[in-house]
């Protein structure tokens, strides 16, 4: 678990180092023997950069894979699903990174991973503390689950808190717990690192932030809410029956459309961004073309 933890600050500063040193070039071969294969990869990246880089991408898919173990054995088969897609992500960019040549077509591909390295790392920096540090993620889940409360009561659900997580129903025992995944955290620093890891004006950098990151909040309260009341007050049967259609039907396919349109707000804000996700796509199409 220790080790677990450590590695997304290690792919923190990784990323760190691989934005610094993204010009300084790694220093010519002198000798004509053959060399090592860590040697060949080592100068086939061309820049201390791009090495640094492939190692936080491999560093981070070190920790995607411990998170699908996890899931997996939790039985949370769409977190793990999610963190495998993450883990092929990673390895993908950590590739790519080390073997320009032979797998991209063009110059400026370079400055494409750059700036999906530096997307992740504003992404991982808003997130891991939070994730990784206990203190950090109690009270982040405090303050969700307290305006949660709030929001029932006024509502004339009857609840009541009990720190650090917990939701009481005035009318008996029944209880909800508030997670990490119930902040919405997920979706906010992935929104904070496309908008701010773009080159686009400042006040457009905002604009986007302001459309994106306070509605997912306040939309992931209105979601919490909606799934607290229906279990307390079993909207659709049995508290159980009605947790599992208000959260594992009704209130994913809200998030999905929510997440849908801000998107579509953030990148009419910000069309620099669907230029990133056009190119990391040709990019894909052609090492698929390369390697048939």
């Amino acid at each position: 678990m220790i080790v677990k933890s450590i590695l997304p600050f290690i792919a923190i500063g990784l990323f760190l180092l691989a934005l610094v040193l993204r010009n300084k070039p790694i220093f010519k071969r002198l000798r004509k023997e053959p060399i090592s294969i860590f040697e060949e990869v080592l100068f086939s990246a061309g820049s201390f950069g791009k090495v640094a880089g492939a190692l936080g991408w491999l560093s981070f898919a070190v920790y995607c894979s411990s998170e699908v173990s996890y899931y997996l054995n939790e039985g949370e088969y769409f977190d793990a699903s999610l963190a495998l897609v993450f883990l092929a992500f990673s390895l993908l960019l950590a590739a790519l990174m080390v073997n320009p040549k032979s797998m991209v077509s063009e110059k400026g591909d370079d400055d494409l991973f750059f700036t999906i390295t530096k997307i992740a790392l504003i992404a991982s920096v808003f997130y891991f503390p939070f994730s990784e540090v206990s203190n950090l993620e109690r009270l982040l889940i405090y303050l969700t689950t307290n305006i949660t409360a709030t929001v029932l009561n006024l509502f004339t659900v009857g609840v009541y808190t009990v720190y650090p997580s917990s939701i009481y129903t005035t009318n008996s025992s029944s209880q909800i717990e508030i997670v990490l995944a119930c902040t919405a955290i997920q979706s906010m620093v992935l929104f904070t690192g496309l908008v701010f890891g773009l080159e686009a004006p400042i006040k457009r950098k905002f604009e986007a932030f302001f459309v994106s990151i306070p509605t997912i909040y306040l939309l992931n309260i209105v979601r919490n809410v909606f799934v607290s009341a229906a279990y307390f007050e079993q909207w659709f049967g049995s508290p159980l029956q009605s947790f599992y259609i208000a959260h594992d039907i009704i209130a994913r396919i809200f998030v999905m459309i929510s997440l849908i349109a801000i998107a579509y707000a953030v990148f009419v804000i910000l069309p620099e961004s669907l230029d990133v996700i056009e190119d990391f796509f040709r990019v894909l199409k052609a090492v698929g073309s390369k390697r048939r």
